[in-house]
């Protein structure tokens, strides 16, 4: 049985916000609603200190690549759609991992 572990990267800007507290209530709307939608596990993992920019780490363990990268491209099409920021980058990897049978 193969494993394969799915890694998210993506960078967001907040060009109108003007505080952390702004930030954190779209962060956490997000994450909430990202996590709820596709059981995925996600943390901002840097800029935890900037309210303008963050940089989101996504994971998601499946059968198969396809069906992360599927999930995958449906969180970047959300990320893409927020109304308070913008998606300015994002890279994914994966790990093929063979299980113990």
């Amino acid at each position: 049985m193969i494993m394969v572990v799915g890694i998210l990267k993506v960078i967001l800007h907040f060009p109108y916000l003007d505080s952390l507290k702004g930030k954190r209530r779209i962060l956490n709307s997000l994450k909430q609603n990202l996590k709820h939608k596709y059981n995925i596990s996600i943390s901002e993992v840097d800029d935890k200190d900037l309210w303008q920019k963050s940089l989101m780490g996504i994971s998601m363990i499946g059968e198969s690549k396809k069906f992360i990268e599927r999930n995958f491209s449906r969180i970047i099409d959300h990320c893409g759609r927020l109304k308070d920021g913008y998606l300015v980058r994002y890279h994914s990897e994966f790990l093929h991992l063979a299980g113990e049978e």
